[in-house]
């Protein structure tokens, strides 16, 4: 089924067509809405029943070196209010990469009393059982002792995944099923078909890594501290790559890894496929974005509220993301 176009416009690539059409399931109207300058997005049922996924598109009337620096930009903004604080881990990493790194109050007070298969805070492996331990709780400064050990672990977690890939990835021990996350990441990768299909190249140095290298990959580890109205506050730590092609000199292929949270997510992969095309001469950027979580939250409960709120957050989060990205990208130079 094509996209029903007007006399002299530019047609969409054939590819993100026949993703959004066939695959995500977007009504041949809703993508025809992308020349208009309009972001979509919808939800997609997950594979499990802890699986959310939201995909969105937008065309921006800006160079893809431009649109995908600006996304780069966006990921390390740190707001104040959603984005908290940002860090970017070194090869190997150091101690100075994650100074700003800290639990929230309420966390550090929660952990003192938490238990393995009883906490709401996620450490995994040893490091619950190690941080009651070493921390002093009658001391002066508990909170700044958890949050050195925090430091501390991050460093040691990141350089055994350099290492390691995902033999390092931690089980989560604080409900009383345990969550492997090289499980979840191999059940999220398996399950997300268009990264086979968009990249086989980069999903296979993902799947592997860090046994090959990719030419025109360049790898990004870092960390972010995000709150959410209504949601604790989650430290994240997040394997990215950013992929050019040789040979796909029109895309550029993002994908971010998540390799730890703190809180409600067991995993989660985001894809972004930003291709530049010619419009009248002056090229634009279609940029597809897709993110596939699983996660505590996602559960049903309530009558399935719980998962609801998960769904309209990641939906929410990809249309805002998607329409300030154009909104600024197309801003008249000054």
């Amino acid at each position: 089924m094509s996209v029903p176009m007007t006399a002299g416009a530019p047609a969409i690539p054939k590819d993100v067509e026949q993703y959004l059409v066939g695959v995500a399931a977007f009504s041949p109207a809703e993508v025809g809405s992308l020349e208009a300058g309009k972001v979509i997005a919808k939800v997609v049922p997950g594979g499990v029943d802890t699986e959310v996924m939201a995909v969105a598109a937008v065309k921006i009337r800006a160079t893809r070196k431009q649109t995908v620096s600006y996304y780069g930009q966006m990921v390390t903004y740190v707001d104040g209010e959603v984005t908290t604080a940002f860090g970017r881990f070194s090869n190997p990493p150091v101690i100075n990469d994650v100074t700003a790194m800290a639990l929230d109050a309420g966390d550090v007070s929660h952990l003192k009393s938490c238990q393995p298969r009883d906490c709401d805070l996620r450490l995994g492996g040893a490091g619950l059982t190690k941080v009651r331990a070493a921390v002093d709780w009658k001391g002066p400064d508990p909170a700044g002792q958890v949050n050195a050990l925090l430091r501390e672990s991050a460093v040691d977690y990141v350089a055994a995944y350099l290492k390691n890939g995902d033999a390092a990835l931690i089980t989560y021990d604080n409900t009383e099923r345990p969550v492997s996350l090289e499980e979840q990441w191999l059940g999220l990768l398996s399950a997300s078909k268009y990264f086979q299909q968009a990249s086989p190249a980069l999903r296979d140095y993902l799947a592997q890594y860090p046994r090959r290298p990719l030419p025109g990959a360049k790898d990004i580890l870092y960390w972010v501290n995000e709150k959410y109205t209504g949601l604790k506050p989650v430290i994240s730590i997040v394997h990215s790559v950013i992929y050019d092609a040789p040979g796909q000199p029109d895309r550029t292929v993002i994908v971010q890894k998540q390799l730890y949270a703190s809180h409600y997510y067991d995993g989660s992969l985001a894809l972004v496929v930003a291709i530049e095309a010619p419009d009248g001469g002056v090229p634009v950027t279609y940029l597809i974005y897709g993110n596939r979580s699983r996660g505590d939250m996602m559960k049903g409960g309530f009558g399935g509220l719980k998962r609801k709120i998960a769904a309209d957050q990641v939906r929410k989060a990809a249309i805002q993301t998607l329409e300030t990205m154009r909104t600024v990208l197309e801003k008249p130079a000054r």
